[in-house]
């Protein structure tokens, strides 16, 4: 038996599937890196001596969050220029990102998926440190450099690893996967933001996403996808990849295939990145509305949250995440994705904080989202209550703490000096 702690005196949100669960009275007992007891409408009676008793006061406590999406490669000072990250000294840029990973953790994310890597190493560099205990950071499923396939969207090489065939794409999946790499993100769609290849073009085919799938699975590392077009979106359901990026046009057909995989895939639409696009958020940095309006985003973003309310009505598990980091969407403001989920995807607000724990542990196939008895003790303490007002989650003056595997790993100084 590790170290016993006990939250005493807390409101818990389990997250056990209630879309309109409440924060309840009681207490939480940790051993070790697990959940040991949960007592609602209850307190134990411990002896101190072979206990810490830590007082929440009131607090709300609940699952640490997650994020599909991450870009940990991008600096918190990122504008948009790739290239300027890709070619920074690798010592410089590994701090830049350690400070990122230290921010997720901070901001109550206590499990990340990686989505891209601009250094080839920098997931499988930051992973090792964090799983030492010598950086600070959340649990971190990696990815590596993304894949594009010649000719589409990234194929000139310059941040993206470059296939042609089936056989070239299992190769590249082959190698990330034995340095390690356990998120493989493939690039099958275009995105009106480049617009020579806009976010209908549809790039690799069913035979190479079938031996990427294939290949990673060999490894117990899965495939995600950018996919922005219906036609992308289908092909990546249809052939087994595990998360589709953005989905932000869903015909029929796409939404027949999202369907016939039964809960076994997830869409993770990057909803807040689109919304602040289109209201001007990005204009100080040089993306006028004139830019916007010729990527498509505007037609784009109502048809993503068109979509979303379909896949919502269908039963297809959505993720929280999407493309944080940039000065329009700065790091630290991740929970701003559920936001939108509640204003514009009719969720309740305990359904979008799970698309942010129980989705994640399900798409992970961690025991990580509940607070379960055997569930690892990754855990968020705010005041106020989340389950009335969402943005709770973004306001780190409200953000007491952060446990991660049963230990304290954040504590907010302001709150305790």
């Amino acid at each position: 038996m590790g170290e016993r702690t006990l939250l005493t005196n807390a409101r818990i949100l389990t997250c056990n599937g209630d879309p309109v669960e409440k924060p309840t009275a009681g207490s939480v007992l940790i051993e070790g890196d697990r959940i040991a007891e949960v007592r609602l409408d209850a307190e134990f009676e411990v002896d101190p001596a072979a206990v810490r008793v830590v007082d929440l006061h009131g607090a709300t406590v609940l699952p640490g969050l997650g994020d599909a999406h991450t870009h940990i490669s991008w600096p918190l000072d990122f504008v948009f220029d790739h290239g300027a990250v890709a070619a920074t000294p690798e010592g410089k840029h590994l701090l830049d990102v350690a400070a990122v990973a230290k921010t997720y953790l901070e901001s109550g994310y206590t499990l990340i998926i990686g989505a891209g890597a601009t250094q080839p190493d920098d997931d499988l560099l930051v992973k090792d440190a964090i799983d030492r205990g010598i950086l600070p950071g959340p649990k971190l499923i990696p990815c590596g450099p993304m894949i594009a396939e010649a000719g589409g969207l990234g194929a000139d090489g310059g941040m993206m690893e470059v296939v042609a065939t089936a056989a070239d794409l299992r190769e590249v999946v082959r190698k990330q996967c034995e340095r390690g790499v356990r998120s493989l993100k493939l690039f099958i769609s275009g995105d009106g933001v480049v617009p020579q290849f806009p976010s209908e073009d549809i790039y690799m085919n069913d035979e190479m996403l079938t031996a990427a799938v294939d290949e990673a699975d060999k490894y117990g590392a899965f495939v995600t996808t950018h996919a922005r077009g219906s036609a992308s979106v289908a092909m990546a359901a249809r052939t087994g990849v595990r998360i589709v990026h953005h989905a932000c046009f869903l015909d029929d057909e796409a939404l027949a295939a999202l369907e016939a995989r039964h809960g076994d895939v997830w869409v993770c639409p990057g909803l807040h990145y689109l919304y602040a696009m289109v209201n001007g958020h990005a204009g100080p940095w040089g993306i006028t509305d004139e830019k916007v309006v010729a990527s498509g985003y505007p037609d784009e973003f109502r048809s993503q949250v068109d979509g979303l309310h379909k896949l919502k009505a269908a039963g297809v598990p959505i993720l929280a995440g999407g493309d944080f980091g940039h000065q329009w969407t700065r790091h630290g403001t991740y929970a701003a994705e559920l936001q939108r989920y509640v204003e514009l995807v009719d969720m309740t607000p305990v359904e979008a904080i799970h698309t942010a724990t129980r989705n994640m542990g399900a798409v992970t196939g961690l025991r990580v989202g509940q607070i379960r008895e055997g569930y690892l003790a990754d855990l968020l303490i705010v005041d106020g209550d989340p389950s009335a007002d969402v943005t709770v989650l973004q306001r780190p003056e409200l953000r007491r703490a952060v446990l991660k595997d049963g230990a304290f790993a954040y504590v907010n100084p302001e709150v305790y000096p």
